[in-house]
């Protein structure tokens, strides 16, 4: 008998799993916002809207030129975004003929079903990836985020509420303690900018678009500055006309969930962290045409209560890189120290020359620097070129670069140090291009001691690389250059370093010139 009811009370349960019903919540656009002419897309049955974004075509940049970059190294992308919990079957209906589809990040496992023009699978997590018909261009990305509430009272003094529909505003001055709220369905063209302020917010599900903006006019698609707690959270970027989302001598500036889409024109970097601490951002997509998020220091924000650049966390991003970094500190190093630097469980889907930089360019001492759980797959290497040059596609995709040297953007004639860098459980997943690890180190400014550590199991003395992986088609190169006989290369450990799955153990694979002595592998 106790078997019996037993038995009823789980058949119950499954019973009440079984009804319970995902909830979604749409959006509707303005009517004046144009669909996309790629893709159609369905959560359950029921039509999302598909939005447009330019993004750039191809990689192709120069220092800023006093013009602007050109419409014709363009493209349209596609993007969505809705709400949701529960599990969700999406439904995407490509109008060209598939022949190849790839969902990224890779890691995150989603394998559709393809019948003709349509690609299906269920979602039953909030996540942001990108749907690849036949390649990457003209891609479509998708925003599924949670249900979230932001409990804000609209008709509060200190919120500037925009509703559904389109705001043509200009710029946005947040004050202390307010609150600028974009809601789902609003499109406000224009800028924010906060100075000397404490205790504000950025939030909502709406779109803060840079379109009609020039750069120099105003300041970036959002401005931080001398802002002491802030967060922004749950809106997508649209189309920046210079750097994205900069915080300058900030501390306490928590950034979440936020997405980053249509950029193309010069020096359209996604996040810089400028001379300021307790710093976070997570959970974000970011699609850029220059660097997706560099932490730097500048001569303009040195002063007294901000020498030093400290405790930032970078984790849980998806990042797509249209040229230069994806994750990067530097190359401006204005700072007595830059340290306590974490980047983890990122997925870097695209990128093109480096995917993770560090370069010391100026006086700042960086140490304590972390990369851990980062997936890295394909750079873009098609049409690559600064200026009028072509760039050979074996001097791009970089998997790390660590450098100490001056360059076009070094302020201080003096150069600093880097110490203490992890490089933990780095996946390379890679069709075409061979990966390169490139130290560019004088080695008169290495401090002794200088770790790569792989964090469970020991610390070598200088530096250390371990659980490094790759898949590609092609050979894996390490690349490891000295300055001269003067400014060497030298006492270098190299564990677990792994090319298609096998342990490397032919020191041949690893290039070197002559400048690097006392390579060690194990």
């Amino acid at each position: 008998m106790k078997i019996r009811i037993l038995n009823l009370l789980v058949i119950c349960c499954l019973l009440l799993i079984g009804c319970q019903k995902s909830k979604i919540i749409f959006y509707d656009p303005p009517k004046s916002e144009k669909i996309s002419n790629d893709f159609e897309m369905f959560v359950n049955n029921k039509p999302v809207f598909v939005y447009k974004a330019t993004v750039s075509k191809f990689p192709v940049n120069q220092i800023w030129p006093g013009y602007q970059r050109p419409k014709d190294q363009t493209e349209s992308a596609s993007f969505v975004y809705f709400d949701f919990e529960g599990e969700v079957t999406l439904k995407i209906i490509s109008t060209k003929k598939i022949k190849t589809i790839d969902i990224r990040p890779k890691e995150y496992g989603i394998e559709p079903s393809v019948k003709g023009d349509i690609i299906e699978f269920k979602l039953t997590k909030p996540s942001q990836f990108v749907v690849e018909v036949n390649g990457y261009h003209h891609a479509l990305h998708v925003f599924a985020n949670s249900i979230e509430d932001y409990n804000i009272d609209k008709e509060a003094p200190n919120v500037q509420y925009f509703g559904p529909g389109v705001h043509d505003v200009g710029m946005i001055d947040l004050k202390s303690n307010e609150t600028v709220y974009i809601d789902g369905g609003a499109i406000v063209y224009g800028v924010i900018q906060s100075k000397n302020t404490n205790n504000v917010k950025i939030l909502g599900r709406g779109i803060l678009d840079a379109s009609k903006i020039e750069r120099g006019k105003v300041p970036n698609l959002i401005s931080l500055e001398k802002v002491k707690n802030a967060t922004i959270s749950g809106i997508t970027l649209r189309d920046a006309h210079q750097w994205a989302v900069v915080t300058t001598n900030c501390d306490s500036i928590e950034i979440d969930n936020i997405k980053l889409i249509g950029f193309w024109r010069y020096n359209s970097d996604g996040i810089d962290i400028v001379n300021s601490k307790n710093i976070s951002v997570s959970n974000s997509f970011i699609r850029s045409f220059d660097d997706n998020i560099a932490i730097k220091g500048l001569n303009s924000a040195y002063n007294e209560n901000y020498k030093n650049i400290e405790n930032i966390l970078i984790d849980k991003c998806v990042l797509w890189n249209d040229w230069g970094r994806a994750l990067e500190i530097g190359a401006e190093t204005v700072a007595d120290t830059v340290k306590d630097i974490t980047f983890s469980n990122c997925q870097i889907v695209h990128f093109t020359a480096i995917a993770m930089d560090i370069q010391n360019s100026d006086k700042g001492v960086v140490k304590n620097i972390k990369f851990k759980n980062i997936s890295i797959e394909d750079p873009i290497s098609d049409s690559l070129m600064i200026g009028n040059m072509f760039i050979s596609p074996k001097a791009w995709g970089k998997i790390a670069v660590l450098g100490i040297y001056g360059s076009f953007y070094s302020h201080d004639s003096a150069r600093g140090n880097i110490s203490n860098v992890f490089y933990n459980n780095i996946k390379y997943h890679s069709k075409n291009i061979f990966p390169v690890l490139q130290l560019d180190i004088d080695s008169s400014h290495i401090e002794k001691n200088m770790t790569f550590e792989n964090y469970d199991t020991f610390i070598r003395d200088n530096i250390y690389f371990g659980d490094i992986d790759f898949t590609s088609k092609s050979n894996a190169l390490m690349f490891l250059s000295g300055y001269d006989s003067l400014h060497t290369v030298h006492d270098i450990y190299i564990d677990n370093f792994l090319i298609n799955g096998e342990k490397v153990t032919d020191m041949n694979l690893i290039g070197r010139n002559k400048f690097v002595k006392n390579i060690f592998m194990k």
